[in-house]
């Protein structure tokens, strides 16, 4: 996301905040999920991208919405994009008994 906010406004010049600019979903699994390369699902790995990856584009003022805020252990399993059986359970900043998992403010 740092690369496109820099093109913007490389591009854009001075009427780049004149662009809105929102992502559609994003978040990160501290449990479970499919793994993609190097991007490992786990607390610590969700942490860094809330305050690497979330606290920026909030800083931008780029709209967030966040996948999820809340665990969801009662969802059924699923087939992760490598074939491998994925869940979307542990996607929360928060557990499902609403206990934050890390520092969720920026």
């Amino acid at each position: 996301m740092y690369r496109a906010m820099d093109h913007i406004q490389r591009v854009a010049g001075s009427r780049w905040k004149d662009i809105y600019i929102a992502t559609g979903e994003t978040g990160w699994p501290s449990d479970g999920g499919s793994d993609y390369g190097a991007a490992k699902a786990g607390t610590a790995n969700a942490k860094t991208f809330h305050e690497k990856g979330i606290c920026a584009l909030l800083a931008w003022d780029v709209d967030v919405f966040f996948f999820e805020a809340f665990d969801e252990p009662w969802k059924p399993d699923s087939i992760g994009d490598n074939g491998n059986a994925a869940n979307e359970k542990h996607w929360g900043m928060y557990t499902a008994d609403r206990k934050a998992k890390y520092q969720v403010k920026c």
